[in-house]
């Protein structure tokens, strides 16, 4: 399957999402236009210039994503099973998960009005940002409700 369906959004979906060979491709072009731009300098910027947005845009996307996924599950696989404790880590990284969403989609709204308001689309490069700690957060929940 080359497309992902997007009627309802699940964690095998997210994951298609995350790694879908249609993304896989477009993040290699995107790479390739990347180096491009790192060699052929394009005005009169350095290459700490040039290079600073992309490491940064890269990291703000992967490094939250992950880290939102894999730190709360990691610790919940330290504690006991069926205890109290357990239990109520568990319902904390879900209501976490859905306060993150919930920050992260008030965080999109106020970044587009700002740059609706002013003209300034630099700061729409943030949102990438926003989109991996969504993801995250949504896997998050998503892996939490299948634990038992």
């Amino acid at each position: 399957m080359l497309y992902p369906n997007f009627s309802t959004l699940n964690l095998l979906k997210i994951n298609e999402l995350y790694f879908c060979h249609v993304l896989r491709r477009t993040s290699y072009i995107l790479g390739g236009i990347s180096l491009i731009v790192l060699v052929v300098p394009f005005g009169d910027y350095a290459f700490l210039d040039r290079s600073g947005p992309i490491f940064t845009l890269n990291l703000g996307f992967h490094f939250p994503y992950h880290l939102i996924r894999y730190a709360p599950l990691s610790q919940l696989a330290r504690l006991k099973d069926h205890s109290i404790i357990k239990d109520l880590s568990k319902r904390a990284f879900t209501a976490s998960s859905y306060l993150i969403i919930a920050s992260c989609l008030f965080i999109t709204i106020t970044v587009i009005s700002d740059v609706i308001s002013t003209q300034d689309y630099y700061p729409l490069t943030g949102l990438v940002v926003v989109a991996g700690v969504t993801l995250g957060a949504l896997k998050l929940n998503l892996e939490l409700r299948g634990k038992k």
